[in-house]
């Protein structure tokens, strides 16, 4: 979740949702929500969202204006407003949904919006960027792995694509895998309950599999991040590790956990061959 002010960003598998507050004026809200976007502009450069605005879904005005901020500072695209169920306890916010008509259709009728959604038309799907074919071959690799079971196969369409830096005091959690194309500076987490890759350097703090999976990984160009995490496992640097001149270490790196311990090692392409990992003991 990346939170700013007025705006919550949540993330839930492909699902991304803003959260606006209900509670601001709207002369704040605005100016806040367009000063989000312009600085991460990189990271919302296309797709579709839905918002939830609460009280806000009785101002039409409002609603009209939240989805042109949005999709004129961004390439968003705002598909529909929802509020959540607890804003109807204060008795203010009523919206009923249409009650179904009488006469037969030609074809089936679409199912009706909850009372507490606004939908809008559906846009046209994105063609892929080019920026994601430039990691797919990182991403299929990991992919390929699997348990005994074979449950660690995961679909590629649920990984998160970050397009900006991370910086200091922002943090996010996704309930999938998450590539971030650019760096994360230290102060910045990032918690995913699959794979974590890196295009960048990671200097600072994430944790794979947080949902429990010790077999999840963290990939990045460059690991100078001296603490993290995988499932249960905290990974450690040792001291030699972090002293290590940049050029000694250069090259995509991979963390993984073995023998019950975070070792980290030269990204090959194929996790069956880690064996000589560096151990980083919690």
């Amino acid at each position: 979740m990346l939170k700013t002010g007025v705006v919550q960003v949540v993330a839930k598998g492909t699902d991304v949702a803003f959260v606006i507050d209900d509670n601001a004026p709207f002369d704040v809200v605005a100016p806040e929500l367009k000063d989000y976007l312009a600085k991460q502009s990189g990271l919302w450069s296309k797709g579709d969202i839905t918002m939830n605005v609460g009280q806000r879904m009785l101002v039409r005005e409002e609603l009209a204006q939240l989805k042109s901020i949005i999709e004129a500072n961004s390439g968003l695209r705002v598909t529909r407003f929802w509020f959540s169920p607890e804003s109807l306890d204060n008795g203010e916010l009523k919206i009923e949904a249409k009650p179904p008509t009488t006469v037969a259709p030609a074809k089936p009728p679409a199912q009706p919006p909850a009372h507490n959604e606004l939908v809008l038309p559906e846009a046209q799907p994105e063609t892929s960027d080019a920026s994601i074919s430039a990691v797919e071959s990182i991403i299929e690799s990991l992919k390929s792995r699997q348990n005994k079971n074979g449950t660690r196969n995961r679909n590629i369409t649920e990984a998160l694509f970050i397009k900006s830096t991370f910086r200091s005091g922002e943090s996010l959690r996704h309930h999938g895998d998450v590539v971030v194309l650019a760096d994360v500076n230290p102060g910045a987490e990032i918690r995913a309950d699959g794979d974590i890759v890196v295009v960048g350097s990671l200097k600072g703090w994430v944790h794979a599999g947080a949902s429990g999976d010790n077999k999840a990984v963290i990939i990045a160009l460059e690991l100078p991040s001296s603490r993290f995490q995988i499932g249960k496992y905290t990974g450690v640097a040792p001291v030699n590790a972090r002293r290590q001149p940049k050029s000694s270490a250069s090259g995509p790196r991979i963390a993984y956990v073995r023998s019950r311990s975070i070792h980290v090692a030269p990204f090959a392409g194929r996790f069956a061959r880690y064996n000589k990992g560096v151990p980083y003991d919690g």
